[in-house]
């Protein structure tokens, strides 16, 4: 008897190596345009240091307000005076009441300018305000 050569169907290439490159290439994209949205974010100041400054475990729901050595005051990364931040605050609160405000003030900036913005936080309804500060070592 003669033997049956068995049939497979024939194997097909599938080119792999477009497909790793795209997933690298959308994995570039995603990580860019997270660190560009981050950094629109807020403004760059020098902050003052601390020892006793502890970095918080939980980053999540903040608003931030920089102060930069010029006194101007920026919510988020736009820049407005002392009313203007109290408004936005408040409309923020309205939206999110779990919001955590986190003040930001240059080394440089007069700490009578950084209690004004304080209280303007506490004065929009703000109930947890954070001072960040560098952490010394």
């Amino acid at each position: 008897m003669a033997r049956r050569k068995s049939i497979r169907p024939p194997e097909e290439d599938f080119p792999m190596t477009p497909m790793i490159d795209m997933v690298f290439l959308l994995l570039v994209f995603f990580m860019t345009v997270s660190t560009l949205a981050q950094a629109g974010r807020r403004v760059e100041v020098a902050l003052p240091e601390s020892w006793e400054s502890e970095v918080p475990k939980d980053l999540s729901n903040r608003g931030t307000v920089s102060i930069d050595e010029a006194g101007h005051i920026y919510v988020g990364s736009v820049r407005g005076d002392l009313a203007a931040m109290k408004s936005v605050i408040r409309q923020c609160l309205e939206e999110k009441p779990d919001l955590r405000i986190h003040v930001r003030a240059s080394q440089e900036t007069p700490f009578s300018l950084v209690r004004k913005v304080l209280k303007g936080c506490a004065e929009a309804g703000a109930y947890e305000v954070i001072y960040a500060t560098y952490q010394a070592r």
